[in-house]
């Protein structure tokens, strides 16, 4: 009997364990992400997590880099950088929304995980400026 009762416990237990896990539990922010044409321009950002650092393009030139944290919140990502502080919110197909003004008038622009590498350009472009004014 005693041990029925323990098994039961233990049971119970493992069921209560399991249901408080979310399954929202924080993605990794890894890889490479990009998205779809937005003006005719694609927006990629890649992701290194072995030192937490970010690298965002826009169509293959580098327009900002800097370092990212993950807050307290759910699948809540702050990237800093000397340009630009924003948030993310990793969506639960890996994906998340991003804003930029000069861009798509504040509307925003869904990043789609398209590597779990981290990914960079080497090809130097002479209008790198004008991209970068884009984040202004």
């Amino acid at each position: 009997m005693k041990r029925k009762i323990f098994s039961i416990l233990i049971f119970s237990v493992t069921l209560l364990l399991i249901g408080c896990s979310s399954s929202k539990a924080n993605l990794p922010l890894h890889g490479f992400y990009q998205s779809d044409p937005v003006n005719g321009y694609h927006v990629q950002i890649s992701f290194n997590k072995t030192d937490n650092s970010f690298v965002e393009y826009i169509d293959n030139r580098e327009v900002d880099k800097g370092v990212y944290e993950i807050l307290n919140k759910d699948n809540t990502y702050k990237l800093s950088s000397d340009r630009q502080n924003f948030e993310i919110s990793l969506k639960e197909d890996n994906s998340f929304d991003l804003t930029i003004n000069q861009l798509n008038k504040g509307k925003p622009i869904n990043m789609k995980n398209i590597s779990d590498m981290p990914s960079s350009f080497g090809t130097e472009f002479d209008d790198i400026e004008e991209y970068k004014k884009l984040l202004d």
